[in-house]
């Protein structure tokens, strides 16, 4: 018996499928060819069989001022030293002074602070504060158990006052360390920035006046 040849339809459908296989083959080998050239370029990818892990969000801490009962200590950060303004002297020799008439000014200088008390009119009054120039602690005194700071912390604990800082501007990054010393202990913390030989003035009764909110 007689073998038939192929047609030639069928030898066409033969080539084009060995086209076809022979095109898949080869589109294989490339991209098995950059699958291998990506894994050389990111050994780290491979190894860990993962990707990459996405950084946790970083916590942005905002302070938020808010009002308060407790009794305000008012200190100041300058020229990279911690000074606490002792007002019992003034206190004393304003109780001193006789009540007869409307309030009078009075000045009361103490070691590396000028206090003077000025009134506004008959309800309204002023304190204006001077510092003493090298006046105060850095950091590393103010860590000192015996130093005047720790005994500021000691007498004023966080339940009953507010720490009011006025920061100048050469003294942010020690006033930043220290108001987390002092957020870490539960202390309530206000501040306010002042530029160089500006008052460091308090006000009461008025509209508009300061306000020493903590924050």
């Amino acid at each position: 018996m007689r073998k038939s040849r192929p047609s030639l339809g069928q030898t066409m459908n033969l080539d084009s499928l060995v086209d076809i296989v022979s095109n898949n083959v080869g589109i294989l080998i490339i991209l098995a060819a950059f699958m291998a050239l990506f894994a050389l370029m990111n050994p780290r990818a491979e190894e860990s069989g993962a990707l990459p892990r996405q950084r946790p969000p970083k916590k942005l801490l905002v302070p938020w001022s808010h009002p308060t009962n407790k009794h305000h200590l008012f200190l100041a950060v300058h020229e990279n030293r911690i000074q606490f303004f002792d007002l019992r002297q003034f206190f004393v020799e304003l109780a001193g002074k006789e009540a007869s008439g409307p309030p009078q000014p009075l000045t009361v200088q103490q070691k590396g602070l000028q206090v003077r008390f000025f009134p506004v009119t008959n309800q309204v009054y002023c304190l204006e504060f001077k510092p003493g120039a090298g006046q105060g602690e850095n950091w590393l005194e103010a860590q000192r158990p015996d130093s005047a700071w720790q005994t500021v912390l000691r007498q004023y604990p966080p339940e009953r006052y507010v720490y009011y800082f006025w920061v100048t501007g050469d003294s942010f990054e020690l006033f930043r360390q220290l108001r987390k010393t002092l957020w870490d202990r539960q202390y309530e913390v206000g501040w306010k920035p002042i530029g160089k030989d500006r008052p460091l003035e308090v006000c009461n009764g008025f509209e508009g006046s300061t306000t020493f909110e903590p924050q």
